[in-house]
């Protein structure tokens, strides 16, 4: 490889560290390759949070536009019609005729090339990641009438593209491992019940949104001078003091418990507040290595029940174009309604529900209505 090769490669791997390096590094591929633009994008169905899309050059908002309404549209087609493909594999439009039978422009759609390529026509693909709920591609695209790459150009992406699908597979293992500790600390905040996490001296090292509503509301549980978690009621609180310790008594113990169950009284409720004790295992595991030894779960009988997009979103993944959509389907309005009041086509619509309908696992829009009407009671 050149000079100039062998630094691109160096500057791919600081990407997969770094995913802001990627326009540079895209930049470079697209300036050696003679093309008009060069993109990339990584995918997970499981975490949107994950999901980045880049541009060697890229007008302000497109980003941003791709990746909430386009970008499962796009994954979709990926894994239905380019499911031959291997990954480093470098496609040309030739290629992608003979293993698909249809064009670039046919399988991503009039609407997405107008939106965002306009006046650009794909030149090469490149498969960087194809897995179940995961994958990332790497696309070159030049203007209307211009030639097609050059040989030494497909042997360049021949070259680096090895050096691609490792940077990706680096990213995705890198960021898995930040997003799991991030996600934790996300479901914790948002989970309807209230989370106290304690250390092995049962003092509590996190608490969530739901358990500080809990303590401000209920004359019940509390927060002592040693950081300790107790129950108002001194018979209560005995139980809950002798049931933490077991837990970290038998932590070895293959044999003991590791949940535990009780209820506790309440001053302002004849409803008791249900209380659940969990020990981490000191196996590897996120929560163990921030020292957590022991999670207490506290469910209030009179919380309020409500279900709002952060829920629908983390629970389905969807997006908030999808749970807008989900919305307007809940008033009772139809497809070709919703298609115009949001501006987009009716083709679009259509896409946007069959993906809501696999994320939620439903398979009509009878079956979507059901599952809306039993999660939100409130509005009904």
């Amino acid at each position: 490889l050149g000079d100039q090769e062998s630094q691109l490669i160096s500057r791919i791997y600081e990407a997969a560290l770094d995913p802001s390096r990627w326009c540079g590094v895209l930049q470079s591929i697209a300036e050696i390759c003679n093309a008009a633009q060069c993109t990339m994008f990584f995918y997970d169905a499981q975490c949107r949070a994950r999901n980045f899309a880049v541009a060697a050059r890229n007008k302000e908002g497109i980003i941003d536009k791709y990746l909430q309404e386009f970008i499962d549209l796009e994954a979709a087609d990926f894994h239905r019609q380019l499911i031959n493909l291997r990954e480093g594999e470098v496609v040309t439009p030739k290629d992608l005729i003979r293993i698909t039978g249809k064009s670039y422009d046919q399988i991503v759609g009039d609407e997405y090339m107008k939106t965002f390529l306009p006046k650009l026509e794909f030149r090469a693909g490149i498969i960087l990641l194809h897995d179940t709920m995961m994958c990332s591609g790497l696309g070159i695209r030049n203007s209307f009438g211009s030639l097609l790459l050059a040989q030494n150009e497909v042997n360049f992406l021949t070259h680096i593209t090895p050096h691609m699908v490792q940077a990706v597979k680096i990213h995705n293992h890198i960021s898995s491992i930040k997003q799991v500790n991030q996600a934790i600390q996300e479901v914790l905040k948002r989970i309807n019940q209230g989370v106290f996490l304690l250390d092995a001296d049962l003092r509590v090292i996190f608490s969530n949104a739901e358990a500080a509503r809990i303590l401000e509301a209920k004359n019940a549980l509390d927060i002592g001078r040693y950081g300790k978690l107790y129950l108002s009621k001194s018979g209560d609180n005995e139980q809950l003091q002798h049931l933490l310790t077991s837990l970290l008594m038998f932590s070895k113990n293959e044999k003991a418990k590791t949940r535990i169950d009780f209820a506790a009284a309440s001053a302002n409720s004849p409803r008791p507040l249900k209380l659940t004790l969990t020990r981490i295992e000191t196996t590897d595991n996120e929560l163990s290595k921030e020292g957590v030894a022991i999670a207490v779960f506290v469910s209030d009988p009179d919380r309020p029940n409500t279900v709002s997009d952060s829920y629908m979103q983390q629970a389905y993944a969807l997006t908030p174009t999808e749970c807008s959509i989900m919305k307007s389907l809940l008033k009772n309005k139809n497809i070709s309604d919703i298609a115009s009041a949001r501006g987009t086509t009716l083709e679009t619509t259509r896409s946007q529900l069959k993906v809501i309908l696999q994320k939620t696992g439903t398979h009509s829009q009878a079956e979507l209505s059901r599952l809306l009407l039993a999660l939100d009671r409130d509005a009904v």
